[in-house]
């Protein structure tokens, strides 16, 4: 029995490196539960009967649905199922009958104890032992085997780590208690309505209180996230516990800078690099200490992913320094390594990283020591990037657009923004999924108003995918200027400690390419001050934007924004976030104003059906097949089908039946939305695509995924399943591109590369819906790097027949396809009822499957034999149960073959998500 015991508890660490453990197996209770002190909880003795089992990063009610003591609030109104931590809310809504404590108690307003035992190796032995707690939320009572190590004055703050010693407290060599007691954000405001339950009704607002605390605001409800119930309380980020001897290094930060021309400024010599390594050590001891800082940098020429491996070309000789430091007692001393001092951090044609589209993402690994004697006391390892990253403005008139510059290469910006899962539940494989799918999306540019302080593992998948990430600090519409919000956070000491603490923690990561201090919002003219301090005496490698758009008299609330002014980027004005005709994108960008780069567009886009079935139970029903608006209800409501002054989903709604007709179920109706999916999203690209740099410079979409399963705006869902709008926006950034202008009919070829293109061939054809065509041309023309260029109008009216097709290929000197497009349009009334009604032909299909590492790889050659259209097939593969698999990365789908057409396509999908068997590709539209 003593030895099972032992290997239980083994099972509850996962050994980060020699000297640190992360522990992941805890237990959890509400505090009101227990009659027992804190000192007494803490205690190995103390039994846990009736505790709930927890995976730790996890919050409170994320580990009671993984127990089934509440169900999945993200699916249909199962959230109506679980009391909030509002009581005045509970009674709105008729809640606290859900209340699974049987004391009554609110389940949310008392702290929750999170409790494990862990055995401490042996080699802890005479060494300094640390608790590491990466992120709470949101403040904390710490013990350890009986003793107080912290408490909840000093441990506050989601987006913090905190870094405890626990050296007097913990036994190595034997077995420990490590609790902690969670404690609930100080405002966890009431749901104000909470609730957005009809079609086309209000939104569902906000739990306005929590904007005063260091914690993230969408748990209180957002238009986009339902209310979480618990705030997410919990420790929703890595627990370690580490050793070190006395000496400790701590924020290591690696600058790399290209020597500049005299001539341009924003041009650098890319054939040398400067290495500058900037560290603390500290000195835990009472004594004086001599000893030795080194480091060794290595070229990675195996970059490893969840399901494969990269190899990167190259070789590096590693570099090897060390430089001898004292230290006093309780001594932090700064120390840098320059080329100065050491001429290897001078380094020759460097391996340099570049974002996505733009060339390689080079990195090289950091690995830092402190020795005495020959002895490690402490080390530090990471990634880095070799790059340099500069800004600066595009001005046209009395607008301007931001412009950034790697490595000397002006690089056009396309992306949008993020969210977390509304429970912060993640998984290692899941985010470098979800970076793999944008970057497979010729992605360049992320940001996210909803995390602040993310896992590592997001940054390191973005440094490994080339995706540039803006970092916004105070999220967004916490605090608006001339509101009674002005003012928030409360604590602008705790607010700022939050600033500090995610530079250090993240700066070494080359994709990062701006501070942000809040999106949309400004700060206070006190915490505008201490934040913009704090960023310079940090970081000046990247450039600190206060804000990224204003809509509020900035003369009259916040004069002390001009200092900053211009920012370059906005998402004031239109367009917003409903749906538009393809025409409309392009005629916003000619106004110009507001224009130059927009960081927020978008409009809602479902899923597809076997996604919307997963989470509207009614979706299957017809029972109100008559109703006006079927097959939408107050689901749908809750899921993003609301609307006021036609913000959001009435006119996309509208668009779908006046094109399409009214829907018999709710998969025709989901089907048909596609179709607005891929023409509204590549619209957005294009029309910023089609004046780039004349006029634009960047455009982000609001927004490229959701929390939770949703209805609106995204271009691929929480299932990681990719709709029609995905593919479309996918082939509308990429780097090289051939499109039609929607506003003016021009074909326009786009070359977003550094290489000139030449001697391509552009061939445009307009095609009736018999298959006829009834206009074409073809020119060969050289397209400069950076630039785009128009080469024909296609005709606006003609012998089209009521529903026709503009067919653009783009063709290297060698015939090679590099780009291809295909719009529809009608030439009377305002419909497409022919695409739902045409009978599509059989294809030829030819499979075949390969396994790759952790992947099967599938080569699919559709051909189409017939004298008739196959229009927007949808491709899956399916698992042996006959289920949809996701995520499956796609080199394109939602295709499209006309009579004698033959396409290939490619599939990736990890064996883990398919299982032994291999899938079966199926043809679903």
């Amino acid at each position: 029995m003593r030895k099972l015991f032992f290997i239980l508890l083994i099972c509850n660490m996962l050994f980060v490196n020699a000297q640190s453990l992360e522990l992941e197996n805890w237990k959890i209770i509400n505090s009101s539960e227990l009659n027992a002190g804190s000192a007494e909880v803490s205690q190995l003795a103390y039994p846990t009967a009736g505790w709930y089992k927890a995976t730790v990063p996890t919050t409170v009610l994320n580990a009671l649905v993984k127990e089934n003591v509440y169900p999945d609030p993200r699916i249909g109104l199962n959230n109506y199922l679980i009391p909030d931590v509002s009581d005045e809310f509970n009674v709105r809504m008729d809640l606290s009958k859900y209340n699974y404590l049987k004391s009554g108690r609110n389940p949310w307003q008392d702290p929750y104890w999170y409790r494990t035992e862990v055995v401490l190796p042996k080699s802890y032995r005479g060494k300094k032992v640390w608790l590491i707690l990466n992120g709470i939320n949101y403040r904390a009572d710490v013990w350890v085997n009986g003793r107080q190590v912290a408490d909840k004055k000093d441990i506050v703050g989601m987006f913090r780590r905190f870094k405890l010693d626990i050296t007097g407290y913990a036994h190595a060599g034997a077995n420990n208690c490590i609790a902690i007691k969670i404690y609930q954000v100080d405002h966890p405001g009431v749901p104000t309505p909470g609730t957005q339950l009809k079609v086309f009704g209000p939104v569902r607002g906000h739990s306005y209180d929590i904007f005063k605390d260091e914690t993230l605001k969408i748990s209180g409800g957002w238009d986009c996230a339902p209310v979480v119930r618990d705030r997410n309380m919990g420790i929703y980020q890595k627990v370690i516990v580490e050793a070190t001897d006395e000496v400790l290094i701590e924020n290591p930060f690696v600058v790399t800078t290209l020597p500049k021309s005299t001539t341009m400024p924003m041009k650098v010599d890319t054939g040398l690099a400067k290495v500058n390594i900037k560290l603390e050590v500290r000195n835990t001891s009472a004594k004086l200490v001599e000893g030795k800082v080194n480091a060794w940098i290595t070229l990675i020429n195996e970059v490893k992913f969840p399901t494969y491996t990269k190899h990167m070309e190259g070789y590096l000789k590693p570099i090897k320094l060390t430089k001898k430091v004292a230290l006093r007692a309780g001594e932090r001393k700064v120390v840098e390594l320059t080329p100065e001092d050491f001429p290897s951090l001078l380094i020759e044609n460097p391996y340099l990283w570049y974002p996505n589209g733009y060339g390689e993402q080079y990195l090289h690994h950091m690995k830092l020591s402190f020795s005495i004697g020959g002895k490690v006391s402490d080390t530090k390892e990471f990634d880095f990037g070799i790059r340099e990253v500069a800004s600066g403005l595009n001005r046209v008139g009395d607008e301007c657009g931001r412009v950034y510059y790697v490595n000397g290469k002006r690089i056009f910006c396309k992306g949008g923004w993020i969210q977390p899962d509304i429970l912060l539940e993640e998984s290692e494989k899941r985010i470098y999924d979800e970076a793999r799918l944008m970057a497979e999306a010729n992605i360049n540019l992320i940001g996210s108003e909803d995390m602040p302080s993310p896992s590592e593992i997001w940054f390191e998948s973005f440094d490994k995918y080339g995706l540039m990430w803006w970092h916004v600090f105070y999220q967004c519409f916490r605090m608006t200027p001339g509101t009674e919000t002005a003012d928030n956070p409360l604590d602008h000491g705790l607010a700022v400690a939050g600033v500090e603490d995610m530079m250090l923690r993240y700066r070494n990561h080359p994709s990062i390419i701006s501070w942000i201090g809040a999106n949309e919002v400004l700060m206070n003219e006190s915490l505008y001050k201490l934040t913009k301090e704090k960023v310079r005496s940090i970081d000046t490698t990247r450039v600190y934007l206060p804000t990224t758009s204003f809509h509020w008299d900035v003369d009259a609330l916040t004069p002390y924004l001009k200092e900053d002014l211009p920012t370059g980027t906005t998402d004031d004005g239109a367009p917003d976030y409903n749906w538009a005709p393809s025409s409309y994108f392009f005629d916003k960008v000619r106004e110009v104003h507001l224009q130059m780069f927009r960081n927020e567009l978008g409009m809602p886009s479902m899923p597809t059906y076997n996604s919307l079935r997963k989470f509207i139970p009614t979706a299957e029903s017809t029972a109100n097949v008559n109703s006006p608006i079927f097959p939408l209800d107050s689901i749908w409501a809750e899921h993003g089908a609301w609307d006021v002054s036609n913000y959001c989903y009435r006119s996309y709604d509208n668009a779908i039946r006046t094109m399409f007709g009214d829907p018999k179920t709710a998969k025709e109706y989901a089907d048909n939305a596609q179709f607005l999916n891929a023409d509204g999203y590549r619209a957005m690209f294009e029309a910023a695509n089609h004046r780039m740099w004349d006029i634009t410079s960047g455009v982000m979409i609001w927004k490229i995924n959701s929390c939770w399963p949703d209805v609106c705006w995204q271009i691929y869902d929480w299932y990681l399943a990719p709709n029609a709008s995905y593919y479309f926006a996918k082939k509308a950034m990429e780097p090289v591109h051939v499109q039609l202008n929607a506003n003016d009919f021009r074909v326009s070829v786009i070359n977003a590369s550094h290489q000139t293109l030449q001697d391509v061939k552009v061939t445009a054809k307009v095609i009736n819906n018999d298959m006829e065509v009834a206009w074409e041309d073809s020119q060969r023309i050289t397209v400069s790097p950076d630039c785009y260029q128009e080469i024909v109008t296609v005709p606006r009216c003609g012998k089209y027949s009521y529903n026709y097709f503009v067919k653009l290929e783009l063709h290297d000197k060698y015939g090679k396809l590099l780009s291809e497009n295909l719009y529809w349009f009608y030439s009377q009334h305002m419909d497409f009822f022919w695409f739902t009604s045409m009978k599509k032909p059989e294809l030829k299909e030819e499979v075949e499957v390969t396994k790759e590492e952790g992947e099967y790889v599938f080569s699919i050659c559709l051909k189409n034999e017939s004298d008739r259209l196959s229009h927007f097939n949808h491709l899956t593969l399916l698992d042996v149960r006959g289920k949809e698999i996701n995520p499956v990365f796609w080199s394109d789908n939602f295709i499209t073959l006309f009579p004698g057409d033959e396409k290939v396509i490619t599939a990736r999908v990890a064996v883990s998500d398919a299982g032994d068997t291999p899938p079966v590709f199926f043809r679903a539209r």
